[in-house]
């Protein structure tokens, strides 16, 4: 495998675990330890950390290297309203057309964090400013853990999708409502998730 293929593959297996949470808050990351795990030199796996810190998904120390973030109540509130802005100013200023086009394929992606994480994607497309989508992109992926955490904690998270799919006038509307119920849960989402 060349250096190329074995930094990409371990960006993409240490990004989605992350994701999926497959790391507790706090957690230290230990580049040798990965590179044993994901049957890799360490070089590539020292690259991924630090580009998985300039994504925010991995904290860098000098002194105590690479953990998984820790989040305060403060922070994920902040969190859910930057995605909730970002979203909402897709929303808006999306390309005429774009609301013909239909959302039938986005129920073959698999129920939950997923589900939302493609139906915010696509608001994110229709955006003329690629800037929103990938600041969605973004944090999509550090929101993705709590995402997971919501199926357990939040009735009727399937039937907010319903909602978050409206088209037109209504969909700004939608899209702060389903932020709002998770504000108000972030006790709780941080409880489930080990951080309170």
């Amino acid at each position: 495998m060349s250096p190329a293929q074995a930094m990409e593959r371990s960006y993409a297996t240490l990004k989605q675990m992350l994701r999926e949470g497959a790391f507790a808050p706090g957690t230290r990351l230990e580049a040798i330890r990965l590179a044993d795990e994901l049957g890799v030199s360490m070089t590539p796996v020292r690259d991924v950390l630090h580009r998985l810190a300039g994504e925010r998904l991995v904290e860098a120390n000098s002194r105590e290297g690479f953990h998984v973030p820790r989040f305060t109540e403060a922070m994920l509130r902040d969190l859910y309203e930057w995605n909730s802005a970002l979203l909402i100013m897709a929303a808006r200023t999306k390309r005429p057309g774009e609301e013909e086009k239909p959302i039938a394929p986005l129920w073959e992606v698999p129920a939950g964090a997923d589900r939302i994480a493609a139906l915010f994607a696509r608001i994110a497309a229709a955006a003329p400013n690629h800037e929103i989508g990938d600041a969605i992109a973004a944090a999509n992926d550090r929101l993705h853990p709590f995402r997971i955490v919501e199926q357990r904690i939040l009735e009727r998270v399937e039937g907010e999708l319903e909602q978050l799919i409206t088209r037109g006038s209504d969909q700004p509307h939608a899209i702060r409502r389903y932020h709002l119920r998770r504000m108000r849960a972030v006790p709780d989402l941080l409880r489930e998730r080990g951080e309170a």
